[in-house]
């Protein structure tokens, strides 16, 4: 497969060894797979690169845009 006719994804994982793991899968899988750590970097990625076809994201990321805000007093 050509790279250029490669998808490219985004990973968002704030883990280093999960996002390593998932990244080499994906990449057997024919997919070109770029990571970052937060929903920030994803946002400001897919912004500046329109290319990306999907964005993959761990459901918890931690503090920040991710986080819901808490309705426990």
């Amino acid at each position: 497969m050509d790279c250029s006719d490669r998808k490219r994804l985004l990973l968002v994982e704030d883990e280093a060894i999960i996002a390593l793991a998932e990244k080499r899968s994906l990449e057997r899988f024919g997919y070109q797979v770029e990571n970052v750590l937060t929903g920030n970097q994803a946002v400001e990625r897919c912004l500046r690169d329109p290319q990306i076809d999907l964005v993959l994201m761990d459901i918890d990321l931690g503090s920040g845009m991710a986080s819901l805000p808490s309705t426990h007093p």
